[in-house]
């Protein structure tokens, strides 16, 4: 077999999975990196360590022919993968709308994130876990996918704690509207070109967010992020009826500011009611929450909710498997 894999007629057959998913992952989540020796160059494919280099995925997928797959991105604190349980949830929802078998109960993936942890000694860090259809060959010929294939990367982060809450970000519109695949709105799908184009736009990404409205104008979300503001001392975000993705890290701080006795609020939000806000932030599960300090020429500098749910944020990262475990506890004055 290996023999095989090296003619040439093979090798053009298969593409590196680590150039066509870790480069996007890195860039697209805000996780950018240099690779720092063998420690950083391990993943795991189809439930087995590999070197990065060396991984290969069949250009018959269906997630690279098609964007048949989904995936996430969570964070590692202390080695616990936070809301780990939310984000499966959400990982195998996604899958169930597209037919492709989970391949993996929550422990079988638990398992393998321990070992890549452990190989890459790392405890701080950012995982992306995909799941792609699987080769199904030329044409739409699978009704459904029974032989998925599935990555896992991993990256130590690119800052340091509390870095990018002390920066802030800067806020762009963009033009390209917010337009996910028909049906998997909520989802976070393979199909990324939405948020590639919107990306193209924003020259300092990053450090500048872009803003994506829905096709009639609406406020829909970040292009890696869900997006909050404060007004009146009331916590607003769009509502999924907009088009959004149903963030893991957007439920978990909307879970975490009713906890704190704050009123949150869904909507149907325009750009005047964010340039008149008092306070505005991004989330995502690497980044966690990023206030925003001037859009629009207003500057935005006494972010005190967004301070007060940042801080309660970092009590539980070493703690909670999903935001629901945080009903019925009780705050501690």
């Amino acid at each position: 077999m290996s023999r095989l894999l090296w003619k040439p007629w093979v090798r053009s057959a298969i593409v590196t999975a680590g150039q066509l998913f870790a480069n996007a992952f890195l860039n697209m989540s805000g996780a950018n990196s240099v690779l720092r020796g063998d420690a950083m160059a391990i993943m795991m494919l189809n439930g087995c360590l590999v070197r990065e280099e060396e991984a290969v995925v069949s250009v018959f997928d269906h997630g690279l022919l098609y964007g048949v797959g989904a995936f996430e991105t969570l964070r590692l604190y202390e080695g616990h993968p936070f809301l780990l349980d939310d984000h499966l949830n959400r990982l195998n929802e996604g899958l169930k709308r597209m037919s492709v078998r989970p391949p993996y109960t929550t422990r079988e993936w638990e398992r393998q994130i321990g070992e890549l942890t452990e190989r890459n000694h790392l405890q701080n860090a950012s995982v992306r876990i995909t799941v792609t259809g699987g080769a199904e060959g030329l044409g739409l010929t699978a009704s459904s996918y029974e032989r998925p294939s599935t990555m896992i990367f991993i990256r130590p982060l690119p800052f340091e704690p509390g870095e990018l809450f002390h920066k802030g970000k800067r806020l762009q519109v963009v033009s390209v509207p917010r337009q996910a695949p028909g049906g998997v709105e909520k989802y976070k799908t393979s199909n990324y070109l939405n948020s590639v184009l919107a990306r193209q736009e924003v020259e300092d990404f990053p450090q500048t967010e872009g803003v994506m409205l829905t096709p009639d104008g609406a406020l829909a979300e970040g292009i890696v992020s869900n997006l909050f503001f404060v007004s009146g001392g009331v916590l607003h975000t769009p509502s999924l009826e907009s088009g959004i993705l149903a963030g893991v890290t957007r439920h978990w701080v909307m879970e975490l500011a009713g906890y704190l006795g704050f009123r949150v609020k869904e909507g149907r939000y325009t750009l005047e009611d964010l340039q008149q806000a008092d306070e505005i932030f991004v989330t995502n599960s690497v980044q966690e929450m990023v206030p925003v300090y001037e859009f629009s020429g207003k500057p935005k500098r006494n972010p005190v909710i967004t301070q007060r749910l940042y801080e309660a944020y970092q009590t539980f990262t070493t703690r909670l498997r999903s935001a629901g475990e945080l009903r019925g506890r009780k705050l501690k004055q």
